[in-house]
């Protein structure tokens, strides 16, 4: 799949882009459920409290049969249907349940069932019915608080599976890369580096692995073609050096030739029997050719020995 190392790494920062951007989306995600599920719990709560309450305020009055009281009672049952109303607004709660539990949660019926109690004609048989009544609200809203409880929970595990088979994705994907890095570049660096260590591999060349990456494949090409080529530019070095050393020791040779000839034209000149006929100046002229020459000589002589060596 991957033919350069370029790639991978290309593909690897989209694997850790993708993972930073859904850990975020997540985490966004896991802040509203929170949120939602809180505010949803905390009004389920409310309102079993508060019902409670006024369920026991209702026996109270009852058990005394001061039933003009339980009018007392009605302004807690409106609130509490205003608790109600925004619980069943909450998505957590299945429609089905919404519909089921709006005919059993009847708290308009029971503030109608508390204004008749004081005016019905058998008051013991209202005030059981009213005692029945009140014993199925609070079933009915001790269920509701389990199914959202239920809910919640359910909605929180399927919220893992998701994180869970998300970062699972990922991970296989980071491992697939990783793999894929180490097949690509550094096993055949490593592999390289052990050829080093073998002598005579300037002779051989490097050995490179076809699922190593078009980078080092390109690489240990051009390190094999320049090796190659070594020795040839080595002997053709030596050979340039050669020519070049054997002109100038010829150059050197007659250049000392022809200074020898001037010397030895200078000492004839000063030892010949015309020499009586130089001024002093002119003796001394001839005398500095001669000493200039074989100084001249020597140094001729000592770059020929140097380069000859």
């Amino acid at each position: 799949m991957f033919k350069s190392i370029r790639s991978i790494l290309y593909f690897s920062f989209i694997i850790v882009g993708i993972s930073l951007f859904l850990v975020i989306i997540l985490g966004a995600r896991q802040y509203q459920l929170s949120n939602r599920y809180s505010e949803t719990t905390m009004l389920s709560e409310r309102a079993l409290f508060a019902f409670a309450t006024i369920r026991e305020q209702a026996t109270e009055f009852l058990i005394a049969q001061d039933y003009h009281l339980l009018k007392e009672v009605i302004p807690d049952i409106e609130k509490l249907n205003n608790t109600v109303s925004r619980l069943y607004e909450s998505d957590v709660i299945p429609a089905q349940y919404k519909l089921a539990m709006a005919d059993k949660v009847d708290l308009a019926g029971l503030v109608i069932a508390l204004r008749k109690l004081d005016s019905a004609p058998d008051k013991p048989a209202a005030a059981v019915e009213l005692q029945q009544q009140l014993r199925q609200i609070a079933g009915s809203l001790m269920k509701v608080d389990r199914i959202i409880t239920s809910q919640i929970s359910d909605a929180v595990v399927n919220f893992q599976l998701s994180v869970i088979g998300a970062l699972g994705v990922l991970i296989s994907g980071a491992s697939f890369i990783l793999i894929a890095l180490y097949r690509k570049a550094v096993k055949p660096l490593l592999d390289l580096s052990d050829q080093a260590l073998v002598e005579g591999v300037e002779k051989s060349g490097f050995y490179c692995p076809a699922e190593a990456g078009s980078e080092i494949i390109r690489f240990v090409n051009s390190a094999n073609e320049i090796m190659a080529r070594l020795p040839e530019q080595i002997q053709s070095g030596s050979a340039a050096g050669s020519h070049e050393s054997e002109i100038l020791s010829t150059t050197i040779n007659e250049s000392t030739n022809g200074l020898n000839g001037i010397i030895n034209y200078a000492q004839l000149l000063l030892e010949s029997d015309g020499a009586g006929q130089f001024d002093e100046e002119q003796l001394q002229m001839l005398e500095h050719i001669v000493e200039n020459g074989e100084r001249i000589a020597r140094q001729w002589q000592n770059a020929s020995q140097t380069f000859s060596g």
